[in-house]
């Protein structure tokens, strides 16, 4: 992006779909980053992405011209791409939807890593070659077009982009049958020469009971390209999760809609497509979206409707990014993952440290209205919710702008972002909620810190040594690389019971008295010690944390919550180094422990001294 505008590649129509260029100012650009985007901003984003997926169409017919796929039982792609050009040419509107669906973008993102062997999956490559011909299907149906075309069926199913999918007896895993549109209707004419007399079963759609200004939201539970793994098996959902998925959806819309009128204006200009998944805990649903799948969305069962409000926000949030991104680069290649990013129990690359701050700034801007509408328990975890994030955005944020990586666009996209969160850092929450959030953050923080981090070895030496002479501790260094951990542990236990805590006590002294393989829906490793921090008995956390340290354990929860409690005990030398420096403590600790001597960790910790 210059000064003016930024434009990103166009070339000519030579071979049909063609192909505009896309400008973006300035101005347009710092409304990107804003609370508030308009009309004009979201129609930008989502024709540079549908110009992307052109281009990805082009090279994806390039690679397959010459490339040999073995045991290819479809006929050549110039024969899907010429049904394709024609359903365009009869009905353009109809095709430019089709082509701007997130499955066609992330297919398209998938088969061209398939071709240059950047990936591997179970698909034969020709499967994946073979959407095209199903997408030129998709097309020719859309355009009310007669034609015949060779598909690949998985186990009998072929899916259309948008329209749904037909089904044949079809035995094999990776088949084929030939599509015929004709006065009649639809047949499928399978390997073996018999003629399958088709219906195409409609995809399922959300919003039919939140009313006609609602966007109906494409729930794919069947499509191949729909998830973070491709080629994905349909998994249909039962009815029942379909009435519970529709019914939670007309919820969540009205609350957009009366408390985030600009979130529902911008979900309806946005997002289109959920891919569900099994519900989760209540209090640790999942999410996630792919890069190339602008306007899609995975997404757990939700518990109520506000959680799945505030995940439809902070998800499309990753598709807008994304999206900016693909317009003007808001980070260099920078280095390996090495920073905290305070949603993620991994070290994240500083464009995964974006993502989250983007995403996360807009949960906070959420939950800051939403706690005006409730009551109750429900007003309490809405606090704490706001409270939490905002506490997690402030620091990653004030990380990020400090990142050596940043373009100079991704640094004043960061300072619009910076803009809005300060009218936040001056909205109240109650004092105790407020500490609990920053008890929640303060614990991961910490926890993060003892699973990754790791102290120089010379001062660990260094220390051991001084230790044992009976000396100061030598002066400490203030860096320690990031080494991550292959398989971290999930760190937001804490903050967990503590939601449970605010949700009724009853529901939390349940789950702590229950049989121990209960807790375990939440964390595999919560112990007594936690509860008692969580529940604020301090001095019961601080013994049971300093036996279990005692015997040697590197549970990352176990450091962080011991110094939590060494803190609200007696705030000082110990408890700084513990909640900054765990990971120090931990390996002169153990260093100390390879000699014979055992040192109590509060008294080592407070030898180490205060963190500067």
């Amino acid at each position: 992006m210059t000064r003016g505008d930024h434009e990103v590649a166009g070339c000519n129509s030579a071979h049909g779909l063609s192909l505009p260029h896309h400008g973006m100012s300035l101005a347009q650009f710092d409304a990107m980053a804003s609370e508030r985007t308009d009309g004009g901003t979201s129609a930008l984003l989502h024709h540079v992405e549908r110009t992307r997926r052109l281009l990805a169409l082009r090279l994806v017919l390039h690679h397959a011209r010459h490339h040999h796929a073995s045991q290819n039982p479809l006929p050549p792609v110039d024969e899907a791409w010429e049904l394709l050009i024609t359903a365009e040419r009869a009905d353009p509107e109809a095709v430019a939807a089709l082509l701007s669906r997130p499955q066609v973008g992330l297919w398209l993102a998938h088969v061209l890593r398939r071709l240059r062997n950047k990936v591997t999956d179970t698909a034969p490559v020709w499967f994946h070659l073979g959407q095209l011909h199903l997408l030129a299907a998709a097309g020719g149906l859309s355009a009310k077009l007669r034609f015949a075309i060779p598909i690949p069926l998985w186990n009998g199913i072929g899916v259309l982009p948008g329209l749904g999918s037909v089904r044949v007896p079809e035995a094999a895993e990776w088949g084929h049958g030939t599509l015929v549109a004709n006065a009649t209707g639809l047949t499928v004419k399978t390997s073996d020469g018999t003629a399958h007399p088709v219906e195409c079963e409609p995809i399922r759609l959300l919003g039919d009971e939140a009313g006609s200004v609602a966007p109906r939201i494409h729930l794919d539970d069947t499509g191949p390209y729909r998830g973070l793994e491709v080629p994905e098996h349909p998994d249909p959902l039962s009815e029942s999760s379909a009435t519970r998925w529709n019914k939670v959806f007309a919820e969540a819309w009205t609350i957009l809609e009366q408390n985030h009128p600009h979130r529902a204006r911008e979900l309806s200009s946005g997002l289109s497509v959920i891919t569900p998944r099994p519900a989760a805990h209540r209090f640790r649903p999942y999410s996630g979206s792919v890069g190339e799948g602008y306007g899609a969305a995975i997404i757990s069962e939700p518990h109520d409707a506000a959680q799945l409000a505030v995940t439809m926000v902070h998800e499309y949030q990753h598709s807008k990014l994304n999206a900016i991104s693909h317009l003007t680069p808001l980070v260099h290649e920078g280095p390996p993952a090495t920073c905290y990013a305070p949603w993620r129990d991994d070290p994240r690359p500083v464009s995964g440290l974006y993502q989250g701050v983007n995403a996360f700034l807009a949960v906070a801007e959420f939950w800051v209205r939403q706690r005006e509408h409730l009551s109750g328990s429900h007003a309490a975890l809405a606090h704490f919710e706001f409270a939490l994030v905002r506490t997690q955005v402030t620091e990653a944020l004030h990380a990020l702008r400090r990142h050596p990586s940043l373009t100079d666009l991704g640094r004043r996209f960061a300072a619009r972002l910076a803009e809005r969160l300060e009218p936040l850092d001056k909205a109240a929450v109650p004092a105790e909620l407020r500490a609990a959030a920053e008890a929640a953050a303060l614990d991961h923080r910490t926890a993060w810190r003892a699973t990754h981090l790791h102290p120089v070895r010379a001062q660990v030496l260094e220390c051991a040594q001084r230790w044992h002479a009976g000396e100061p501790a030598p002066p400490l260094e203030t860096h320690s690389p990031v080494v991550a951990a292959a398989t971290p542990p999930r760190l937001d236990a804490k903050a967990i019971l503590t939601r449970i805590l605010l949700a009724g006590r009853a529901e939390l002294d349940a789950l702590r008295f229950d049989p121990p393989g209960h807790v375990h829906k939440i964390t595999e490793d919560v112990t007594e010690a936690d509860f008692a921090l969580v529940t604020g008995d301090y001095k019961r956390a601080h013994a049971l944390y300093s036996t279990e340290l005692t015997g040697g354990s590197d549970r990352p929860g176990a450091w962080s919550g011991f110094g939590i409690a060494v803190r609200e005990l007696s705030p000082g030398p110990a408890s700084r180094a513990l909640l900054e420096r765990p990971h120090l403590v931990r390996a002169v600790r153990r260093r100390i422990a390879a000699t014979g001597e055992t040192p109590d960790v509060e008294r080592l910790a407070e030898w180490l001294g205060p963190v500067g």
